[in-house]
């Protein structure tokens, strides 16, 4: 499995409320807001996502000023490629994106 990680590679609201319910996070969030996920998208400063292929299968969604401050809002990760180590890389990736 060869999982690609992206930096602010935009997702359309149906892919991440996709993720959500395979990620069981969705039980958590207001997926039928659809507005609000919206909202939640574009007010992020900082995604990371992971794929394969094609397929969406992770990401941390975080608020930050790229050098003190990070805020990991969402981090999700589809079951199926759960304990696989994507959720530490999307970690490390955004903590990659802090410039100290």
């Amino acid at each position: 499995m060869n999982i690609e990680y992206k930096v602010n590679k935009q997702i359309s609201t149906e892919e991440f409320i996709d993720l959500l319910k395979r990620s069981t996070l969705g039980e958590r969030r207001p997926i039928e807001n659809i507005k609000c996920l919206n909202g939640m998208l574009e007010n992020s400063n900082l995604i990371i996502t992971a794929w394969d292929g094609s397929k969406l299968v992770g990401v941390a969604r975080s608020v930050t000023d790229f050098h003190y401050c990070c805020y990991l809002s969402d981090l999700a990760v589809d079951e199926e490629y759960q304990r696989l180590g994507i959720g530490k890389q999307l970690q490390v990736q955004t903590q990659g994106q802090i410039i100290t």
